[in-house]
């Protein structure tokens, strides 16, 4: 809080009352059925109570670090995860006084997405398990704090930003197909839009195609029933908007 100061003078100090930290909630797209394909890390700890719980991987700021660059220290200090490239964005900040036993920690929590694939998970010294855990069984888990409250926000800013921006493109490969791509919209959004035909679905995607942000590559791999199948690769920035919203 600021030190009382007379009208028109500066305040002689801050007095420092609360703690800066930073949590992230990272996702991904997993082979699963379709329901729990989209996923969420969350990291083992010992609660301040005691007890070990599930949590999301999250660390107090240093003095001189922008919060990015904690959400990105606590991704390698707690999983082993190298982030400085992947899309991140600031998702919302907790302050409740009471959302930790310890002390008053306010949270600006950040929101990632990763293709997870090649990933390899290494728990931090302080962690005893890292874990993807599918967004729609995170119920069934008892988190620390308030991370429940923010993978629903998170999960919440995922679908709003998939139907008007590119992110989605940062949870494939180089390479994809257009039912990779239609299974990363079925996941996020509704995974009856696996069953939308592939015209529908490319009629959807038509404006990326034509100005060029997703390109059609010069070679095929074979598909599940043995049919060549065209590879795209994305060409835009993941941080891109469309013109309009689709319409799922």
């Amino acid at each position: 809080m600021l030190t009382e100061a007379k009208e028109g003078t500066a305040p002689p100090g801050l007095i420092p009352n609360a703690f800066l930290a930073v949590d992230v909630v990272l996702f991904t797209i997993r082979k699963a059925p379709l329901g729990d394909a989209l996923q969420v890390l969350l990291v083992r700890q010992q609660a301040p109570s005691g007890e070990d719980r599930w949590m999301l991987p999250g660390v107090l700021v240093r003095p001189a670090e922008t919060f990015s660059e904690a959400a990105r220290r606590a991704l390698a200090e707690k999983a082993g995860l190298n982030a400085a490239t992947w899309y991140l964005e600031q998702l919302a900040t907790y302050g409740d006084p009471t959302r930790d036993s310890r002390a008053r920690v306010a949270s600006v929590s950040h929101l990632a997405l990763v293709r997870s694939d090649d990933l390899v998970l290494r728990p931090g010294t302080d962690v005893y398990a890292t874990e993807w855990c599918a967004v729609s069984r995170v119920h069934e888990r008892v988190l620390a704090f308030d991370h429940a409250e923010m993978i629903r926000a998170g999960v919440q800013r995922i679908r709003n930003k998939v139907r008007y921006s590119w992110v989605a493109f940062q949870l494939l490969d180089e390479h994809f197909t257009l039912p990779e791509l239609r299974a990363v919209y079925a996941a996020i959004l509704d995974p009856s839009l696996a069953r939308l035909s592939s015209g529908n679905f490319k009629k959807a995607m038509r404006p990326l195609f034509d100005s060029g942000i997703v390109r059609i590559v010069g070679r095929t791999r074979t598909g599940r029933r043995g049919r060549p199948s065209d590879l795209y690769r994305f060409a835009g920035p993941v941080t891109g908007t469309r013109d309009r919203e689709l319409p799922w």
